[in-house]
């Protein structure tokens, strides 16, 4: 039996990509998948996967940097695996190791690293600098590794401009399928009016313009899940007149995202892409097809990567991110054409099948792993 392992700084045991969709899939062709990771919780094994965890987690980032490589080297020394697999740059010091004692390492790269770090810095001539040394860190980083998976499909080209690797495939975040999922319009109908956001909650999420639009809305209530990470923005968010018709929920279970998702008519997904590394919007926002999936009409930035998806399926609504009456026109337009949004719903659902699934990206990651494993 062949063993995969994983290994993540930051990254929890319900991650999205690592768990959900990469693991347990491996574990259902049959491989050893083991998870190491850095928390405070007991060692387990779970659908099919052997977690193994350091048994602390970090306080502080700084923390975080500077001991979960060293803890991890210690129980990595115990764990022998075929091919091993990082997400994060600061365990590119245990990739190294790994290289060094011959073993085959993966690069998940699921952010674009060297302008997540660079808008740290509120001054432009730092990011410009910070930009510029991660970028060079990276390539050179990268060529040491047997593998690179972007999970961005829409930055593949910039990814094979600027990366030596031995192998790069793209393989997006796509959700997995719930087959036996079904919604009628009836019961559709019956659904309180509720738009949904869940995920991460900051400014480039256009969630001020969402709560001014709201005012046109006094029925609508908003339901809001997710965790706030600019504490400003949620004082600034608390103090909107329309945010008496938010139901908050701070944070959630990944196993609690379908019954989210399931109350609501009509989901906001959108994004100020103009502030991200992804100015025509990104493959790699995984909310938007797990709102599809269920069903649910989406509100989308008006980029060119969801203009063209709308176009071809007529899944949702398109709007300038930042514009409070086009807010309101497109969450108008879907409460009053039940039918038109139900079936745009059923579109996006539709869409996920045919084009934006995991199921049809596990074939290409199962693949690369196969290589690894041949080489």
């Amino acid at each position: 039996m062949k063993h995969i392992c994983f290994i993540a700084s930051a990254f929890g045991r319900d991650d999205s990509l690592i768990v959900i969709r990469q693991g347990r899939s491996l574990a259902a062709s049959g491989f050893m998948v083991t998870y190491l990771l850095c928390d405070n919780q007991q060692n387990e094994y779970k659908n099919g996967i052997n977690y193994i965890s350091t048994g602390i987690k970090p306080k502080t980032k700084k923390d975080r940097i500077k001991s979960n490589p060293k803890r991890i080297k210690e129980l990595l020394v115990t764990i022998n695996a075929d091919v091993y697999q990082i997400s994060e740059l600061e365990l590119f010091q245990i990739g190294f190791w790994l290289k060094r004692k011959g073993k085959k390492v993966i690069f998940n790269l699921r952010e674009w690293y060297p302008l997540y770090y660079s808008r740290k810095f509120k001054n432009r001539y730092a990011q410009k600098i910070v930009c510029f040394v991660v970028e060079r860190y990276f390539r050179f980083a990268i060529k040491k590794f047997d593998a690179l998976i972007n999970c961005m499909i829409n930055k593949s080209e910039d990814v094979r401009k600027l990366f030596s690797c031995g192998i790069i495939e793209d393989v997006s975040n796509y959700p997995l399928i719930n087959s036996g999922f079904s919604l009628s319009f009836e019961e559709y109908c019956s659904r309180k009016p509720v738009i949904c956001y869940f995920g991460s909650i900051y400014s480039n999420s256009c969630q001020e313009e969402m709560l001014d639009a709201l005012s046109a809305f006094p029925g609508v209530t908003y339901l809001l899940a997710g965790v706030f990470y600019q504490d400003w923005y949620k004082q600034k968010l608390m103090q909107k007149p329309t945010w008496k018709q938010v139901e908050f929920i701070n944070g959630f279970k990944r196993e609690e995202l379908p019954s989210i998702i399931n109350r609501s008519v009509i989901g906001n997904v959108v994004r100020d892409f103009s502030k991200t590394g992804s100015p025509n919007g990104s493959s790699a926002v995984i909310k938007i097809y797990e709102t599809m999936e269920a069903g649910v009409p989406v509100i989308l930035s008006r980029v060119p990567l969801y203009e063209k998806m709308v176009e071809k399926y007529h899944c949702g609504i398109c709007i300038n991110s930042h514009s409070v009456e086009e807010f309101k026109s497109a969450i108008n337009y879907l409460l009053t054409h039940k039918k038109e949004a139900y079936e745009m719903g059923q579109n996006g659902r539709k869409a996920v099948f045919e084009e934006y699934s995991w199921e049809s990206q596990y074939k290409k990651y199962l693949s690369l792993i196969e290589k690894l494993l041949n080489k």
